[in-house]
This record gives C-alpha cells, sequence and structure tokens, in this order.
C-alpha cells in the first residue's frame, strides 16, 4: 500500500510559509531592536553629556560669581591698607573704618551666594580678624596658614571637600574652601582670606542632576572629590581609575569596566572655568538601556501583531490556493465509494489539466477492472474445471472400487445407497456447467460425500450440520466447501486413532455470511498453520505441499467472487481441532439476496 500522508496541502502551505514569515519578522524585529537600541544608547549618552555640562556650568556660576566679588574686593583701598598696614596710633579710625568696609565686602559676597557659602574668615599678621557666618555656633574660630600648608602663598587656591577647621563645631562640617592669601608690597605674606563653601549645598547640586538611575556627578580635583549622597547602587571609581581622570583635559568620553558590578561605566567629563576642578559623570551601562524597558513592550506588542497578521495572511493565502486541491481530492476520496464520480474542479489550468487527466485515467481504470475480473472469472471457473478433473478420477475409482467390494460381499442394500450418493454427488457437482449454486446444494453435495466415505471408512467419523434458518438459499460458488471437507477427512480425522468428528455450521453474522468446517482430528502445530496461512498469499503453491492446493484454490475463488471483503481464517491446535471459516459478504454476492424462509431449515 502507498504511503499517505496526514497532512493536507493546506497545513504543508502553512507549515512551509508560516515559518519563513515568523522568522523574517522576527529578523526584521531583532535588526529594528538592535538599531533602536544604538540609537537609545547614542540618545542617553548625549543627554547625559549635555547633563554632565549643565551640572559643570552651574557650579561653575556660583564659583565665578564668588571669585568676581573677590576681585572687587581686592580692589578696594580699605583692604590695600589693611594688608599693607599704613597705620599710626593717630590713625587708628582709619583703620577700624577699613574693617567696617571690608566687612560689609564679605558680607555682601556671603549673600549674593544665596546659600552656596557656609562662612568666611580674613585674618591678617597685624592681628585683624574678620568672620562672617549665620547657620552656626562654633566652639571657637581658628585660622592660620598651617591649616593650609600645601597652598601658594603667591596665590589663590581651592582646597576640596574636608572638614572645617577654621570654625570647629560639635558636629563637624563638610566644605570646601576657596583660599586666598595676601602680600604687601614687599612680598611678605600679611593676610589669608578663606571662604568655605557649603559641602551639602553643592552635593544637593549633583543630586539633581538627573543622569539615570544609579548614575550620578561629582567634583574631582587634585586632592579628592566631592560626591552627591551616597547610594547602595552607585558603582564608585578606585583610585587608579580617579588619576586617569584627573590626567584629562578638556572634555570628554569613556568607558571602563567596573569589577564590582561586572558591567561596563560610561564616563563624561567637563572641566570647570573657576578652577581647575572637573565634573564626572558615571553611569552603568545597564541604565543607558533603562528607557528600552518602554520600547521593549512596544516592540513587543508590533511582533506579537506582526506574527497574528501573518498567521491570518498565511490562513487565508493557504485556503485559497489549497481549496481546488482541496476538492479535487475529496471528489478522490469520494471516487473510492462511487465509482460513477466525475472529477471536475473551477480552477487554473493545471488543476483542470489534473482533473481531466484523473477522468482519464478514471475511464482507464474501470476497462482494465473489468477486464481483470473477466479474467479472474475465468480462472477460477478454470481451476474449478481443474480441481474437478482431480476429484472425478480418483475419487470415482475409489467409489467404485468400494462398490465392487460390497457387491461381492453381497451387500446389495449398502452397494445400492452408496452409488445412488454417487449419482447425486456428481449431478451436483456438474449442476449444468453453472459455476453458482445454493448454499443448500453445495450442502447436500458434501453430505453425499461423506456418505460415500462413510460406507468406505465403516464408522470411522460421524458428521453433522448445522445451517441457520434461511441462509440455505444464499448463493456461493460451486465446490467450495467440498474441498475444505475433504481436507478434514484425509488431513484431519483420518490420521487419528480412533473416530472423528466433523461439523459443518453456517450463520449470519454482521453482513457477512460464516461457514464453518470444524473436525476434531490431529490438528496443527502453529509452524504448520502459520505455514498454511502464508501459502493461501503465494501466486503459486510448490509442489508436494499436502492440502494447500485445495486451500489456496478456495481462498482465491472466494476473492476473485467477492473481491477484499471476503476471507478464510484457519484455527488449529494440535491433536484438538482444526476449524476453518469462509466469510462472504452478502451485499457484494453480485446481486443474489439473503433469503429468509420458514418452511426449511
Amino acid at each position: 500500500m502507498a504511503y499517505r500522508s496526514r497532512r493536507t496541502f493546506q497545513k504543508q502551505v502553512m507549515r512551509t510559509f508560516l515559518p519563513a514569515t515568523i522568522l523574517l519578522i522576527l529578523f526584521s524585529g531583532i535588526m529594528m531592536y538592535m538599531l533602536g537600541a544604538g540609537q537609545v544608547k547614542k540618545n542617553a549618552r548625549y543627554l547625559i553629556a549635555n547633563t554632565t555640562r549643565q551640572t559643570a556650568a552651574v557650579v561653575d556660576s556660583k564659583l565665578e560669581l564668588t571669585l568676581g566679588k573677590c576681585s572687587e574686593l581686592n580692589k578696594t583701598l580699605a583692604l590695600w591698607r589693611m594688608v599693607n598696614h599704613p597705620y599710626t596710633e593717630d590713625s587708628k579710625t582709619n583703620e577700624y573704618q577699613d574693617m567696617i568696609t571690608v566687612h560689609k565686602f564679605l558680607q555682601g559676597i556671603y549673600n549674593d551666594s544665596n546659600g552656596a557659602i557656609d562662612s568666611i574668615a580674613f585674618q591678617t599678621v597685624y592681628g585683624n580678624r574678620l568672620n562672617v557666618y549665620y547657620d552656626m555656633v562654633y566652639d571657637y574660630s581658628h585660622l592660620s596658614w598651617d591649616s593650609f600648608e600645601d597652598g601658594r602663598r603667591d596665590s589663590l587656591f581651592w582646597v576640596n571637600a574636608h572638614a572645617d577647621e577654621v570654625f570647629s563645631t560639635r558636629i563637624p562640617r563638610e566644605v570646601f574652601s576657596l583660599v586666598i592669601p595676601y602680600n604687601n608690597t614687599k612680598k611678605e605674606y600679611t593676610g589669608l582670606l578663606v571662604i568655605n563653601f557649603k559641602g551639602d549645598y553643592f552635593r544637593e547640586l549633583l543630586n539633581e542632576a538627573e543622569i539615570s538611575r544609579n548614575g550620578y556627578v561629582f567634583l574631582l580635583s587634585e586632592d579628592g572629590c566631592l560626591m552627591p549622597e551616597p547610594s547602595d547602587n552607585r558603582s564608585g571609581l578606585n583610585e587608579e581609575q580617579l588619576d586617569q581622570l584627573r590626567g584629562m583635559t578638556g572634555s570628554g568620553d569613556f568607558e571602563i569596566w567596573d569589577q564590582e558590578s561586572r558591567e561596563m561605566l560610561d564616563i563624561h567629563y567637563t572641566p570647570l572655568k573657576a578652577n581647575s576642578w572637573t565634573a564626572v559623570s558615571v553611569t552603568p551601562h545597564s541604565d543607558l538601556y533603562s528607557t528600552l524597558d518602554n520600547f521593549k513592550a512596544v516592540f513587543f506588542m508590533i511582533i506579537v501583531a506582526a506574527a497574528i497578521l501573518s498567521v491570518l495572511v498565511a490562513v487565508f493565502c493557504s485556503r485559497y490556493v489549497s481549496r481546488p486541491i482541496k476538492e479535487l481530492s475529496e471528489q478522490v476520496l469520494a471516487f473510492e465509494k462511487n465509482r460513477d464520480m466525475v472529477f471536475g474542479v473551477n480552477a487554473g489550468y493545471e488543476i483542470t489539466t489534473l482533473a481531466g487527466g484523473l477522468n482519464h485515467l478514471k475511464t482507464t481504470i474501470d476497462r482494465l477492472l473489468e477486464q481483470v475480473r473477466e479474467e479472474q472469472k475465468q480462472k477460477s471457473h478454470l481451476e474449478l474445471m481443474i480441481m474437478q478433473s482431480q476429484i472425478k478420477p480418483h475419487f470415482l475409482y475409489n467409489t467404485l472400487g468400494s462398490i465392487k467390494a460390497l457387491a461381492d460381499l453381497k451387500e446389495s442394500q449398502k452397494a445400492s445407497s452408496m452409488c445412488e450418493s454417487l449419482i447425486r454427488f456428481y449431478r451436483i457437482s456438474l449442476s449444468n456447467g453453472n459455476s453458482v449454486i445454493t448454499v443448500g446444494m453445495e450442502m447436500e453435495l458434501v453430505d453425499n460425500y461423506l456418505r460415500i466415505l462413510e460406507y468406505r471408512y465403516g464408522e470411522k467419523f460421524e458428521y453433522s450440520f448445522e445451517i441457520e434458518k434461511g441462509l440455505e438459499h444464499a448463493k456461493i460458488p460451486r465446490m467450495m466447501l467440498q474441498p475444505l471437507v475433504e481436507n478434514a477427512v484425509y488431513h484431519g480425522i483420518k490420521p487419528k486413532d480412533g473416530g472423528g468428528m466433523i461439523l459443518v455450521s453456517g450463520r449470519m453474522e454482521d453482513g457477512f455470511m460464516v461457514i464453518t468446517v470444524f473436525d476434531d482430528g490431529v490438528g496443527m502445530d502453529a509452524n504448520t498453520l502459520d505455514r498454511l496461512r502464508e501459502d493461501l498469499k503465494e501466486e503459486a503453491i510448490a509442489p508436494g505441499k499436502q492440502g494447500g492446493f485445495a486451500m489456496r484454490n478456495v481462498y482465491m475463488r472466494l476473492k476473485g467472487f467477492y473481491g477484499e471483503q471476503a476471507g478464510m481464517k484457519i484455527d488449529s491446535v494440535k491433536d484438538v481441532y482444526t476449524q476453518v471459516q469462509i466469510m462472504v459478504p452478502l451485499d457484494v454476492m453480485e446481486g443474489i439476496a439473503y433469503v429468509q424462509t420458514d418452511d426449511r431449515g
């Protein structure tokens, strides 16, 4: 039997089209996602660099404002006199007046900072001391050059985040300082101005710089860092990385690997104009893609929508393409039950041509089948003639010999009965050349055959018929049961020690006429039974196989008359029994119906 795939053409089209379409969608989606992710990263880095520059500009504005005010202070006469100290005993009033003027100027610097300055201290070597502060209560105030021993005495400098040592309080305050030393006209150090900026104020400015979820901005100088509020999620830089940043000039960016967080960090840096410090932003790479979360959701929805659309398109296209093929395949399946089916599909040239070819093939097959059926009938008739030619001489010689023996023994009654059975047997077996007779006639033929054998073998066996009422009018091929009964006698009962029993029965079962020939003879072992079953399927029976020809002849005649629905079943157990059943479908008995009657059993 040829392999028939259960997968429809529509499914094959979908199995081909859908994966290719979905792969194309996924590939396009991945490419779009990669391009989108690259653009998102580019935009995120641009925004971070811009935020870093803006943060540096805000800090610069605060520091440059103070530097500008200090520059104005340096130009005042009052400060020049306090640094050079030209006062005498008679000009003490001028000294106090200069101190008031400088103090007011320092207060103006403090107020103009808008809260950025923590405190201001000014002191000269001549004992003059000026302090400006509002938001603290200090335990003591101490200002000396020793606090800034790393600084130079000829120019201003900056000190990054440190604890305030000028105004000591119970709770230490973090400040960063602008230190301005003053020299007199003789280049001698005579004064010191220290402006302390609030670390918390600028830390708040750094915190307000929205770099990213875990990113931050800090101020870097040669002597330290001013960091924003600490966070557990922030990735810090080690000293080696900070030194690398200190060596950078101008604005720029680069990437470094953070061993602790196990990810890349994106670094942007911008120098401050007010001093040599640098505003540095640190952003984990994961934050650069954080904005992709919404993009991922939209991208996923687009992919799902495209996949659903592709499925719908695939279903529509596959149905449209496969509809003619499906119609043609349904006609082919219907042809198996209705041989009058005409193939026809309203479709394109190719399908129409295929339908026409099937119609031509159908006509050719019908012609060939009719030819095969006719040849099969001729073959069956020839086999029957061959079998009868084998039966007649052999059976006739033996029977006549038995009649002569009875006559010699003066058993005229038995000889007469045996002759009568022989006449009836041959009259039915010939049946005027008819190949089909009724079951009743076939049973009468078998009865006369067994009577003749009973005369010959005496009480070697007994036999019985059990035919369902009405079944005797059904018609079967002539000489269908006699070969099976002959096998039961010669291969079942005769080799057995003692007598035996042969039972021929017939019944209706599930639309089949089932006729059984049973004997309780010597039976067969499993291997012999398997070989006999296989012999039925062979094209020819090898010479020397006992009983094979008769069995195969009955089996092939069944198939020839009734088709593949008819069958033969053989069962046997060694030394127990042998049973042969033939199954004939009544609905294909060439119009010969099963007749139910009440007058015969």
